[in-house]
């Protein structure tokens, strides 16, 4: 009887060990090349003029020293009706995205603002490889 208690609790304390270390994830990290794909969604009363302008920026708000840094930004001239597609090549690693990144878009008529992002636009690695969709709003500035 001695034998098989002995033996019973070795098996429990093995499994004890294996299941204390089976919430590590041991995997590859992801390419640092990465490409964010999505939207610039806005409600315009009237067409676009072709002096339009949108810019979309991917922010690291803790860069280096703990200032804000730019990965990346792509600058769409005249892009016809909304939603304006948009693709930005940019470099992070898993760690980075982990922590999280900012997308803001802006849209500038004649060289003025007319139309930016209130709300707070996160990329993490979870949504990284998701078309993003980003809603403008008016400045409300002529």
């Amino acid at each position: 009887m001695k034998p098989s208690l002995l033996s019973a609790g070795a098996l429990v304390a093995a499994l004890l060990v294996n299941a204390g270390c089976g919430h590590l994830a041991l995997q590859a990290e992801g390419d640092p090349e990465r490409v964010l794909t999505g939207t610039v969604n806005f409600h315009a009363a009237e067409p676009l003029p072709p002096d339009t302008v949108v810019t979309v920026r991917l922010i690291d708000p803790a860069g280096p020293g703990g200032l804000p840094a730019m990965l990346g930004e792509k600058t769409i001239e005249n892009p016809g009706s909304p939603p304006v597609a948009f693709k930005i090549e940019y470099r992070a690693e898993d760690d980075l995205l982990r922590r999280g990144l900012k997308l803001e878009a802006r849209v500038s008529i004649g060289g003025k603002l007319r139309y930016y992002n209130v709300s707070g636009y996160g990329v993490t690695l979870a949504k990284a490889a998701d078309p993003q969709e980003i809603w403008v709003t008016l400045t409300g500035k002529e």
